[in-house]
């Protein structure tokens, strides 16, 4: 198990980089610029599978109920579950036969409407979400054939806004699960949203033989997936010795400048910066606090000359005021 398909498929990457590095470089007789890229190359293989391998211990909330909210400190922010501590889209698990229930009545849930899939940020990337006619790559089910395969049902309170159905009386034939009438009421004002009712959805996964982690992801911002590990009865994880399929990132998370400041990416334009100025405000005076806040101006500033420090390289007005427009 611990040689995972993923793993085979980024060897083969590596494997047709070097080849390709080698066949474009025949004229350049550099062995060591060579010997450092296998070592690099090897030493990413070896990150990847050291990853994928590494065991994970999920929360699992004794309630069946993941209460979500949002870390606002990270540029888009991220998930937290109030069962689950302060840790960012933290691994959670279920029980496979078991519904959960995923509350987004907090405020911090405006414009992040969660959804489930089968590889990290789900159509996002065009891959696999979970929904009726959708079965899990390879289990021998035959749910995709009568739209019962396991998929997220979307509440508004305790109305139900789709038609499928997997819990208590379960349907046959029909994909509607909710999901094109509660993503869209995300984009309403959040006085208007916030009045709507409790947002929540229920999720049962109900096929036996697959071993696999699956993700929550946010519908409407990319790159916030959070893995599931699924359990067996006895709350035992399927694949406990590996985190398959991989999330292709790590998180961002503000600096200690940035959570000073309110912003976020102006870490590495504290002054003093080679590419800035020496200060952009003047006769700061000794009281701490504003000293402090002067800090962040200047940063912020350093952040904006480098970014509007531009070329004409597009040869067009447009390209040239979109490029200064931007970090403005």
């Amino acid at each position: 198990k611990s040689y995972t398909k993923s793993a085979r498929i980024h060897q083969k990457l590596i494997e047709g980089y070097h080849r390709w590095f080698i066949y474009h470089n025949k004229s350049i007789d550099n062995r060591i610029m060579i010997l450092r890229l296998n070592a690099f190359l090897l030493l990413s293989f070896a990150q990847l599978i050291k990853a994928q391998n590494e065991m994970v211990t999920p929360c699992l909330s004794p309630s069946g109920t993941y209460t979500m909210k949002l870390n606002l400190e990270a540029e888009i922010g991220y998930y937290t579950i109030e069962e689950c501590g302060d840790e960012v889209n933290p691994t959670i698990g279920m029980i496979v036969g078991e519904t959960y229930s995923f509350i987004q009545e907090d405020r911090s849930n405006y414009y992040h409407p969660i959804g489930f899939a089968y590889f990290a940020d789900g159509a996002h990337d065009g891959v696999d979400e979970l929904e009726p006619g959708i079965k899990p790559r390879g289990s021998s089910s035959t749910c995709d054939e009568t739209f019962t395969c396991p998929a997220p049902m979307y509440f508004l309170g305790d109305e139900y806004l789709g038609v499928f159905n997997n819990l208590e009386e379960p349907t046959v034939g029909d994909e509607d699960f909710g999901l094109d009438a509660y993503e869209p009421l995300f984009f309403h004002p959040l006085p208007d949203w916030a009045g709507m009712g409790t947002f929540n959805v229920k999720l049962k996964f109900d096929v036996d033989d697959f071993e696999k982690d699956i993700f929550y992801f946010c519908h409407i911002h990319q790159f916030m997936s959070g893995r599931i590990k699924l359990l067996d009865e006895n709350r035992m994880q399927k694949q406990p010795f590996a985190s398959d399929p991989i999330i292709p990132y790590t998180y961002d998370m503000a600096s200690a400048f940035d959570q000073k400041c309110g912003t976020f990416g102006l870490g590495d334009f504290q002054l003093p910066n080679d590419q800035c100025y020496s200060t952009y405000t003047c006769n700061v005076p000794s009281d701490a606090k504003i000293q402090s806040f002067a800090a962040c101006i200047d940063a912020m500033d350093c952040a904006m000359t480098v970014g509007m420090t531009t070329a004409a390289t597009a040869e067009s007005k447009v390209g040239l005021f979109i490029n200064q427009m931007i970090p403005h």
